[in-house]
C-alpha cells in the first residue's frame, strides 16, 4: 500500500447520501477517477460503515434520516480527527454551515448541489493531499 493517497484517486471515500440517485451519480463519477467508493444511505450506517473498515474521505449530504450529516461530521471528527470530509448538500442553513466549520470542515469542502458536484474531485483531491502531508500517510493504509 502507498504512504499517501494516489494522486491517481485511488483513495477509498465514503458516501453518505440518502437520494439513491444521487449516491449513483457521485459513486459512478469517482469511481471513473479511480476512487474506490462505498455509499450509506444515511449517517447511520456510514457510521457504522466508518466503525468497521477503514476510508480516506467521507463526502456527505446535510439531510439525511437516522442521523443526519452534522451528527455524522461531530461523529467523526471525535473518533477519526483530522479525517478529510466534503459535505454536499442542496440544504444547509446558516446554523448548520457555521457548526460544520466549527467543527472542522474546511470552508472550500462545503458544496452545494447541483453546482459542488463540478469540483467533488477536485476538492477531495486537495484535502486527501493535505492530509497525507500533514500525517504521514492514508488513514486506509493504518
Amino acid at each position: 500500500m502507498p504512504d499517501e493517497p494516489a494522486r491517481d484517486g485511488s483513495a477509498r471515500v465514503l458516501v453518505a447520501e440518502d437520494e439513491e440517485a444521487v449516491a449513483l451519480l457521485i459513486d459512478l463519477d469517482l469511481s471513473e477517477s479511480g476512487y474506490h467508493v462505498t455509499c450509506a444511505p444515511d449517517g447511520a450506517v456510514a457510521a457504522a460503515a466508518l466503525d468497521a473498515e477503514p476510508f480516506d474521505a467521507v463526502v456527505t449530504d446535510v439531510r439525511m434520516p437516522n442521523l443526519d450529516g452534522v451528527g455524522l461530521v461531530r461523529k467523526i471528527v471525535s473518533t477519526w480527527p483530522g479525517m478529510p470530509i466534503v459535505v454536499l448538500s442542496g440544504y444547509m442553513t446558516e446554523e448548520q454551515n457555521r457548526t460544520l466549520l466549527s467543527l472542522g470542515v474546511q470552508p472550500q469542502a462545503l458544496l452545494e448541489k447541483p453546482d459542488g458536484f463540478r469540483h467533488l474531485r477536485s476538492t477531495l483531491e486537495s484535502l486527501l493531499g493535505d492530509r497525507a502531508a500533514s500525517r504521514g500517510g492514508s488513514p486506509a493504509d493504518r
